[in-house]
């Protein structure tokens, strides 16, 4: 199984999220960075585990947590739209099943 940490050690995502921050700064957003992901990912575990989700719908949250942000680095505007077919495509090069890409 792909892990968060496989995430989060991924040179292209890592690339997309550092892009996206730059163009975010650049158009006078507040910061999109490493932290911020990092942030969103530990959030998502926290209410998953408080909640007594599985450990696996536990990991999926902190994937989708760092991930959620890279469509910024194709625009602004409808970046939710344009980071899940990023994702989607990363997680199903990285070979992630279809099955949890499927709800993806």
């Amino acid at each position: 199984m792909i892990t968060f940490e496989d995430i989060k050690n991924n040179a292209d995502i890592r690339t997309y999220i550092q892009c996206a921050d730059e163009s975010l700064a650049a158009l006078g957003f507040t910061e999109h960075s490493f932290a911020h992901v990092t942030r969103v990912a530990e959030t998502a575990k926290y209410i998953l585990e408080t909640l007594g989700y599985s450990e696996h719908e536990v990991e999926l949250a902190r994937i989708a947590g760092f991930m959620h942000d890279i469509g910024n680095v194709v625009n602004r505007v409808d970046h939710s739209q344009s980071g899940a077919v990023m994702a989607f495509r990363i997680l199903d090069k990285l070979g992630m099943p279809a099955e949890i890409l499927r709800r993806w």
